[in-house]
């Protein structure tokens, strides 16, 4: 194979809105509406679980067939374990990149320019605005690097002898960088309105250079508790985050 898949969590967030298109391929869907939802709980409010002792949920999802079955045990069977060239290769690049950046304020920006007196939270006032007016959609929607290159990145990168690519497919805020189904929170319709991971695989083939991807789905539960909470002191003292 020339590609090198690292499979993260399934991704069970709600859609924060509901979505009809018609896909490029032909292929209608619809999201259902969106669910009802208890009041918002203060943040580690709920003890984490043991994730020695859990019990595996089981989701009745359709779901092509393949050797793989949704359990860890499955996984793990049929995993073929690292393969040759991956331990040949020695050095490779992640890249992390995506609206996330668009903060310039690390890569936690999306949760944490909710987080009232972070340096994402201060960064965010004084270039946006207030997070209960200008939320991370309102970033997402304004967001064009416009000297995003992936072929020039590329070419670096092999020029520096990297023999492999990881790549950043979704990260925490749960935005797809790629022409995703399920969702229509993806690179295709918002910010850039192109297929990223696209991108990247293009160029990556054509310097003859594997690719992986990274899915960042570990954090989906509580990602964006912080969106739906308020400042706790001065002029905006109470009154909630976009998220709410």
């Amino acid at each position: 194979m020339n590609q090198f898949v690292m499979l993260g969590c399934l991704w069970l967030g709600a859609c924060a809105t509901a979505f009809s298109q018609q896909q490029t391929n032909g292929v209608n869907y619809q999201l259902g509406p969106i669910p009802s939802v208890h009041k918002p709980l203060a943040e580690n409010s709920v003890p984490m679980g043991n994730i020695q002792t859990f019990e595996e949920v089981k989701l009745d999802l359709p779901i092509t067939s393949g050797p793989y079955e949704p359990t860890w045990r499955s996984i793990e069977a049929n995993y073929p374990g690292t393969p040759e060239w991956l331990r040949d290769s020695k050095f490779g690049i992640w890249i992390h990149f995506g609206l996330q950046s668009a903060g310039e304020s690390g890569d936690w920006y999306a949760r944490k320019m909710y987080v009232e007196g972070t340096s994402a939270y201060e960064n965010h006032l004084k270039n946006y605005g207030h997070p209960s007016e200008v939320g991370y959609k309102e970033v997402l929607r304004d967001w064009n690097p416009k000297k995003f290159n992936p072929q020039a990145l590329v070419d670096i990168y092999k020029d520096a002898e990297a023999r492999f690519l990881i790549i950043q497919g979704v990260h925490h805020d749960q935005f797809d960088m790629w022409n995703s189904k399920y969702q229509p929170w993806n690179s295709t319709r918002l910010g850039l309105k192109c297929d990223l991971i696209g991108e990247w695989e293009k160029a990556a083939r054509k310097a003859g250079i594997r690719f992986g991807l990274t899915f960042h789905h570990e954090y989906s539960w509580w990602w964006w508790q912080t969106a739906f909470q308020s400042d706790t002191k001065g002029d905006k003292k109470g009154v909630p985050y976009d998220g709410t």
